[in-house]
């Protein structure tokens, strides 16, 4: 498809211009499709971007409305060209020049306007919707927290428990606070979140009752298994996908109960008590459920 080949002079720092703001780019044909002034053409990149001091010697009537067929006419693109040309603009200008010498159109064949954010070149809102998050930091656990029926105050001690900001032992031993010497639920290890949630023998005991109620009793944390949030992802893979968002939820429900009765002990003075953790979580299990959370999916 015929189109401008020679590079852009090397004045023009095109190190500059950020890829990721290409959206769409056009191939030229016959250029009746094309605006000259406006649309990336010259090799992906637009004359606002290649030439700046010259496109503002040119007014917007025609910067939006003169097509490549129109202004390679004649050199009519020229006389688009209103004001004084000082230096930059006649570098810019002269450079410009020597890059239309090299266009040749293609008459009877309509140009194309690739969206580049998709791999068909088509545009998509999916692919649109997408941009915005070019940057973003990617948060693994995110579908399984924020997509549960948990309440707001669970889900955001998930997040927190996520990203190990929560105030267990081993965060307030490395600011010199006071803390318990082990875990206060098993009295056997070193107080992690990760360890108070899953590799506890305390917790472990906890899901084993909860999840057998659920027929999940299998995907209860193994001995050794003290990573919260790989053992999360790992059970999760095994639950079929319709019920996932249940079981998201009371993985959400069991973690919320056992960081409150971890506080209970710690500030309340209270003693470890498995049943009572059961007995709780059963009730808040029968609240959700009346507040809308399938019972099915549980």
């Amino acid at each position: 498809m015929p189109i401008c080949t020679e590079p852009w002079a090397p004045s023009i720092n095109q190190s500059t211009i950020p890829s990721h703001t290409i959206l769409s780019v056009s191939i030229v044909g016959d250029g009746a499709g094309t605006l000259f002034w406006q649309d990336r053409w010259i090799q992906g990149h637009s004359l606002s971007v290649l030439a700046p001091s010259l496109c503002r010697l040119v007014p917007s009537k025609f910067k939006r409305g003169r097509t490549v067929q129109e202004a390679l006419v004649d050199g009519r693109w020229v006389r688009d060209i209103r004001g004084v040309l000082d230096a930059q603009v006649l570098r810019e200008y002269l450079q410009l020049w020597d890059v239309i010498e090299t266009v040749n159109l293609a008459p009877g064949v309509s140009d194309q306007h690739l969206w580049t954010p998709s791999s068909s070149g088509q545009y998509s809102s999916r692919s649109a919707y997408r941009r915005f998050f070019i940057g973003s930091i990617a948060f693994e656990p995110a579908h399984r927290i924020w997509k549960s029926w948990a309440p707001p105050k669970c889900k955001f001690f998930l997040w927190l428990a996520s990203l190990n900001r929560c105030w267990t032992a081993d965060r307030l031993a490395r600011r010199g606070l006071e803390h318990p010497d082990c875990c206060v639920l098993c009295n056997q290890e070193e107080e992690t979140i990760q360890q108070l949630l899953a590799g506890c023998v305390f917790s472990r005991q906890v899901w084993f009752q909860v999840l057998s109620a659920c027929n999940l009793q299998h995907l209860c944390p193994s001995l050794g298994e003290d990573n919260f949030q790989v053992w999360w992802q790992r059970a999760e893979q095994n639950v079929p996908k319709q019920r996932r968002k249940g079981f998201n939820s009371v993985v959400c429900l069991v973690a919320w109960w056992l960081w409150k009765h971890r506080n209970y002990c710690v500030f309340d003075e209270g003693a470890a008590d498995i049943s009572k953790v059961v007995r709780e979580i059963s009730k808040d299990a029968t609240n959700w459920r009346l507040a809308g959370a399938p019972r099915a999916e549980g």
